[in-house]
């Protein structure tokens, strides 16, 4: 178990003591699980927001059709403007979207049927993700999340724990804590801690400016009739691209860590990979495209 793991359990246990009305342990429902599931929400919408490839070494997990899905929305954010609008990283206004969307009553807080639609509406896997929470998003970057959740299953079960799930929420808030700081310290011009209109724009200018590069850069490798779009048959050339250097990254990933060379990774030989893309996570790593 790694070490940010070990951290959380004892943070989590503290969670299940120290909750309101008198509640003594953990069961369904909680505040603890509200706490948890709306910011297993906010993460969603951090992954989705961004223009980066999150968590992309979960790949050695993917099978073919998964790899296909994945490269369709690598490919669609390609094509796409950039949602980034140049403001600071937000992990706080992400969870209360959240809360507001699910909580129908409107008392600030969710019941027991409120958060179990935002349960169900995130499930475990990519395709069991709902609208509901999809439309809170400027886009939805399905597979980009089910990278993170990857990462942070460490026990390769399938689903996320109450330590996992803690562990993956904190992470995605340092996340957003060091992406907020690094964007401040490159346009927070007069020091003030926030980022004003104009530092905005020079941020959003900055990001567009980036995308512009990137999409020049993949005009000029697939474009080949010169018109200024990508038509079906360039779309699926690149794709395809897509997909093959997933595989040779998936190769690569089997290589290293599988210890026993029987071709696939346990659940022992996965974890230092997992740990190391919770690393990567953290360190605010592969955030741009």
């Amino acid at each position: 178990m790694s070490r940010i793991t070990t951290r959380h359990h004892l943070l989590s246990a503290a969670l299940c003591f120290t909750m309101s009305l008198g509640l003594s342990a953990c069961g369904n429902d909680t505040p603890a699980d509200e706490a948890l599931y709306v910011g297993e929400g906010a993460s969603f919408l951090a992954s989705s927001e961004e223009g980066g490839d999150i968590g992309s070494d979960a790949v050695v997990e993917a099978d073919a059709a998964q790899m296909e899905a994945m490269s369709d929305e690598h490919v669609s954010g390609l094509e796409g403007e950039p949602v980034d609008e140049g403001g600071a990283c937000d992990f706080s206004a992400r969870r209360a979207a959240v809360l507001a969307k699910y909580d129908d009553d409107g008392d600030g807080k969710l019941s027991v049927r409120e958060l179990r639609e935002l349960k169900a509406d995130l499930g475990e896997r990519r395709d069991t993700i709902r609208p509901r929470l999809a439309q809170l998003g400027r886009r939805a970057r399905h597979w980009a999340f089910w990278r993170v959740r990857w990462a942070f299953d460490e026990d390769g079960n399938g689903a996320l724990s109450a330590e996992e799930r803690t562990t993956l929420v904190d992470a995605m808030e340092a996340r957003c804590e060091r992406l907020r700081a690094e964007r401040l310290e490159k346009f927070d011009a007069n020091d003030d801690g926030t980022l004003d209109e104009t530092e905005r724009q020079a941020a959003r200018a900055a990001v567009r400016a980036h995308w512009a590069e990137k999409r020049a850069a993949l005009m000029d490798a697939y474009d080949t009739n010169d018109n200024g779009v990508l038509d079906n048959g360039e779309r699926v050339a690149l794709r395809q691209a897509r997909v093959a250097a997933a595989q040779e990254r998936r190769a690569e990933l089997v290589e290293t860590y599988d210890t026993d060379g029987d071709g696939r990774l346990s659940t022992a030989e996965a974890l230092p990979l997992r740990q190391e893309i919770q690393r990567r996570i953290i360190e605010g790593r592969d955030a741009e495209e």
